[in-house]
Order: C-alpha cells, then structure tokens, then sequence
C-alpha cells in the first residue's frame, strides 16, 4: 500500500508521540510508613506511586493520609506543602477529633510545625452538628455564574463544610456492580491543609494526626513517618 509523504509524517509523529507517552516518568513523592497501615495508590486504576496510607481503626473506621509537596522552579518561589486525609466508619459509628491541627516533625532536624484545620468536608447526612454552625464556602476569583452552578451542585450532592471538631457520623451506601451484586462503602470526612510555612523540601519527617474519639472513646495513631523517594513509572494515558 502506498502513502504520501505528508500521511508518512502524521504516521511517525503519532508512533512518536505514543513512544513518548509510555516512557517513563521520573517523579519524587513522599512514601508512608506506618506498621498497621496499607500502602495504597490513589492514580487512575492503581497507577501511579504508592503515596497514600490507609490506617484501620476499631469499629471498623479507616483514615486515609498523603502528602505532597510542590518544586520551587526558582529559589524565590514560594514552596507549597499539601496534606490530604480521608476519614470513613460504617453506618452509625460516630467520631470526631480531639484537636484542630497535625504537627510535621522533620526527622532530620528540630523543626516541627502545628498547621491549622480550617474546617471538615463532609456531607450534610453524616454530620451531627447544628445547622447554624456550617461553614459558609468562600468564593474568591469564581465569577457569579460559576459560583451558582458550585452551589446547585452542594445542594443537590449534600456537601456541606463543618468545623474541625465537629461530631460525624458515618454512612454505607452501595451501588450495583452487575449480576445483582452490590459494593458497599463507607463515608464520612476529608481535610487538607495547604501551607507555605515549611520552606524547605522535606527528606524524613512524621505526621503527628490528632486523637481520634470513637464512639467516646479517644484513639491515639501515634506518628505516621514519610520519605521522599523516587518513583519511576508510566503514566496512563487515559482514565
């Protein structure tokens, strides 16, 4: 079969662009330790580095951690640590946490920093609180229509943001996954913290996560430690 000059170049600059998609992509990312904890990935499908921690706690309540941390791309550019965590207990297993603020210790030196929870993402099911003490959303830089449209979206999903030492609740649901059968799953509370504060680019350090009251009963975690490693790996195309 003949082709022209010109299909003959789409052809190479679409295997190339293929070949470069499945190289592998070198990335630095904070690797959990924690000896009751699974090491998980987050990525599309499982993909990706194993940068998240999933803690089991009694009553059958999990916590979820990651942290991340953006490169300065200049010595003047402000560096940006991220930390993300997910709480979920089955139906009716109550919860809340004892302090408003994680610590990061860094494991190489004296410094350690107290970062503020400014509030808790949840939903309006699962929280137990008064009505009149829901955090309001703030809205800077969305103009008037997108903030219309974030908000049908809350009333219509439940979302609603709650002080750090709010008491919730948690929830199962399920959804159909063929053949009659259903998968369960719990739900309950997110926070992140996002701060300029550690100016430098963490090697070892640990997460120290507040007390936790189950059902009135106070459970401590203890240090959650991270480690900056390598990973190298390919990245889906699509997801």
């Amino acid at each position: 079969m003949y082709l022209s000059q010109g299909l003959w170049i789409v052809v190479i600059l679409i295997t190339m662009g293929a070949l470069a998609a499945c190289a592998p992509v070198p990335r630095d990312y904070y690797k959990p330790f924690y000896e009751d904890g699974e090491v998980v990935s987050t990525g599309c499908g499982g993909s990706g580095p194993s940068n998240t921690i999933r803690i089991p706690l009694v009553s059958g309540l999990n916590v979820e951690l990651k942290t991340f941390s953006s490169k300065r791309i200049r010595p003047e550019s402000i560096h940006i640590f991220y930390l993300y965590s997910k709480v979920s207990a089955p139906q009716d297993i109550s919860f809340q946490l004892a302090d408003e603020y994680v610590i990061v210790k860094d494991n190489n030196s004296v410094n350690s920093w107290k970062l503020p929870i400014n509030y808790l993402s949840t939903n309006k099911n699962n929280y137990l609180g008064q009505s009149d003490s829901i955090i309001e959303r703030e809205f800077n830089g969305f103009s008037d229509e997108e903030i219309n449209r974030i908000e049908a979206s809350d009333r219509k999903s439940g979302y609603i943001q709650v002080p750090a030492l709010s008491e919730i609740v948690g929830k199962t649901y399920f959804y159909e996954v063929g053949s009659g059968r259903k998968r369960y799953f719990n739900t309950g509370m997110s926070f992140s913290i996002q701060t300029s504060e550690i100016t430098s680019e963490l090697e070892n350090f640990s997460i120290i996560y507040p007390e936790i009251i189950i059902n009135g009963v106070k459970v401590n975690l203890g240090e959650i430690r991270f480690k900056r490693v390598r990973y190298i790996g390919i990245d889906p195309l699509n997801c």
